[in-house]
């Protein structure tokens, strides 16, 4: 991973305190320990160069060099002083919660607990400038203190990290919704095409046969072209409503098309009967209802060798129930199914049910819409 410029900033800036201590190596009393503080001091400068590129390196290395620091305060023959880059530890707990796994975090967390004993601000010294440990009072004050800011750190980079989790769950159920309503989108695109065209289609063929069969030709051919030409503006109503969001939406069809939908399957030579029952329900209802209807007939159709359908539509407790019988011989025509599973799609975006049930040459669909 690239070295952050940020880091980079915040680096050069340490790098002016590592320059004193460099500088202190030109004068004529420099010695052993100062020495070892410009080397120390260089290394927490590389550090914050690579804090966020490298967060292992970098944690591992601001209480490891303060662990040497320490060692060197305690060792060194003079007072060397206090320093800032103590301030590094609870730096680098917070960079292993923030970035980096569980234990290792754990590991530098724990550290950094040993070394607060040790931590230079855990001694002071008299007049004489002696070096001494803090009396067990002042010791237990500023060990608390050194561990509160190490609590701080960690428990701070925790919540970061956990808000940033329940971001990404957040972006992710975002993500798989859009997912779910573009696959809704897309099925209920193609239930509207099966259904506009499926019954469309059947009753063309239902008309040929019948114009043949009869000597009608030019009845049969007059009632083709209205179906088509209702079926082509359709289509195109479908495709202006996909293409322009509310551009001149037409009334999805309901319950009150029922009647002129039975009609045109009457037109068509087919033997259907309707019972409706008025009934006041929401228009994803009523479009439910509408394409159960002509899917279940045009079914009929297709399927069945004259068939007589008897459609019912009527209230029911929490919703509507619609009822499409069909008597007559089955066709060896094979089905792929899609219809049924469409209606069956229907009924459950409307919360209620839709069973098919087949009893010799009879054949029953069965729905329960909610509203």
């Amino acid at each position: 991973m690239r070295v952050k410029n940020g880091d980079l900033v915040v680096a050069a800036l340490a790098a002016v305190l590592a320059i004193m201590h460099t500088g202190v190596l030109f004068s004529d009393w420099a010695g052993a320990a100062d020495w070892a503080q410009a080397v120390l001091s260089w290394g927490f400068v590389g550090a914050l160069a690579v804090w966020r590129s490298h967060p292992r390196w970098s944690a591992g290395l601001m209480v490891g060099l303060n662990a040497a620091w320490s060692a060197l305060w305690i060792l060194a023959p003079v007072n060397i002083g206090y320093t800032l880059w103590v301030v590094l530890v609870p730096l680098g707990v917070f960079t292993a919660r923030r970035w980096c796994s569980t234990p290792f975090s754990r590991g530098v967390s724990a550290a950094a607990l040993v070394w607060s004993f040790a931590s230079p601000f855990m001694w002071t010294w008299g007049e004489d400038f002696i070096l001494y440990y803090r009396t067990p009072v002042d010791a237990v004050i500023s060990l608390a203190l050194h561990w509160a800011a190490i609590a701080v750190a960690f428990l701070f980079a925790k919540n970061l990290v956990a808000e940033q989790a329940a971001r990404a769950n957040e972006a992710r159920m975002r993500e798989q919704l859009l997912v779910t309503a573009r696959d809704e989108e897309r099925r209920e695109t193609a239930r509207e095409i099966h259904d506009v065209l499926g019954h469309t289609l059947t009753l063309i063929k239902v008309q040929a046969n019948a114009g043949l069969a009869g000597g009608h030709e030019r009845e049969a051919l007059e009632t083709i072209q209205a179906v088509a030409g209702d079926a082509l503006a359709d289509i195109r109503g479908l495709v202006r409503d996909l293409r322009e969001e509310n551009a001149g939406l037409q009334p999805a069809p309901g319950l009150r098309d029922i009647p002129e939908l039975v009609e045109r399957f009457r037109d068509a030579g087919l033997n259907v009967t309707l019972d409706l029952s008025e009934v006041s329900v929401p228009a994803v209802t009523g479009l439910a209802a509408h394409r159960i209807v002509a899917e279940s007939v045009t079914n009929a159709a297709k399927h069945q060798v004259d068939p007589v359908v008897h459609v019912t539509v009527e209230p029911a407790e929490g919703g509507v129930a619609v009822a499409v019988v069909s008597t007559g011989r089955r066709a060896p025509q094979p089905g792929a199914g899609a219809g049924i599973e469409g209606m069956r799609e229907r009924a459950r975006a409307t919360g209620g049910t839709l069973d098919v049930t087949y009893d010799g040459d009879t054949v029953t669909v069965n729905a329960r819409l909610g509203v």
